[in-house]
């Protein structure tokens, strides 16, 4: 009878790829050896540096047994991997691999406010995720979800000032598909956005794009002390405009009933306002979404 030898060592991450918050908390990957001999002259390198301040250590020893597992940390420090606003970021690589199993790649991102992930720019980020895996957020679209000003459609479903994702779901639930598909309402234009791949995207809430600067009535607090993370705090105000338009109003999912929507003024200084307006109005779209962590 032949005795086959057992399956050469083999490498598996718990992640392919992982975000941290700059100056937020450090997280683990998980490494396992799923092969049937063990791995050998076990290492971590940086195959391209991580951002100035961010370190990386590992409890792996040389040998790591079949069926066994360590651990690579990474501690975020306070520079992202790229600037606020650029487009076209590269994320640092560590590479895990020993003398007898390929290597595996680790792409590695630090993110803070305006940092382009997962399809748009950051203005969120949640730090309390699992730190075996990645930070939580959210992000605006890096363009709009239509060329020209569409409707709104309201419902009365569709009234939270912060769950924007919940108020599309009950404005495509109320609305259905558009007439003329060549001029969708703003909800549905989000909700079937695909940009960078992603199919999650929704019309954001009214607190989610802006504050209330003119003490309006939307609920989302003022400059100051915003009710939440929003897209003209963290973005406009700071200086990433993500290619918005001064000159024109945002539909928000956030209906004020009566069949009037909330609408956001971006931009900097007294032209950053919300507005109640009639949902037949013609808008811009600009949808968000939550990060995969």
């Amino acid at each position: 009878m032949v005795v086959l030898p057992p399956p050469a060592p083999a490498l598996m991450a718990s992640a392919s790829a992982l975000a941290l918050a700059a100056s937020g908390q450090p997280r683990r990957v998980l490494i396992t050896n799923v092969g049937g001999q063990a791995a050998l002259d076990l290492a971590v390198s940086a195959a391209s540096a991580l951002p100035a301040g961010s370190a990386f250590g590992t409890d792996c020893a040389a040998r790591l047994s079949p069926g066994a597992s360590c651990t690579l940390t990474i501690t975020p420090g306070a520079t992202p991997s790229a600037a606020p606003g650029d487009t076209t970021p590269t994320p640092a690589e560590l590479r895990i691999g020993g003398s007898n199993t390929p290597a595996l790649a680790l792409p590695v991102w630090v993110l803070g406010f305006g940092s382009v992930y997962q399809g748009g720019y950051v203005f969120d980020l949640d730090d309390t995720t699992p730190p075996t895996g990645g930070v939580g957020g959210q992000v605006m679209a890096l363009s709009n979800a239509w060329p020209t000003a569409v409707q709104a459609m309201d419902s009365p479903l569709a009234s939270s000032p912060t769950e924007g994702a919940a108020n599309t779901a009950a404005l495509v639930n109320a609305g259905g598909p558009p007439t003329d598909p060549n001029s969708p309402y703003a909800a549905w234009a989000c909700n079937n956005a695909s940009d960078a791949g992603f199919s999650d995207w929704y019309l954001p809430a009214i607190c989610e794009l802006g504050y209330d600067r003119d003490n309006r009535g939307s609920g989302c607090g003022s400059a100051a002390a915003p009710t939440r993370p929003n897209i003209q705090s963290r973005l406009v105000d700071a200086g990433v405009s993500g290619g918005l338009s001064p000159l024109f109003e945002y539909w928000s999912s956030t209906g004020a009933g009566g069949g009037i929507t909330w609408t956001q003024y971006v931009g900097p200084g007294p032209t950053a306002a919300q507005h109640a307006i009639p949902s037949a109005a013609l808008s811009l779209v600009r949808c968000v979404r939550a990060l995969t962590p």
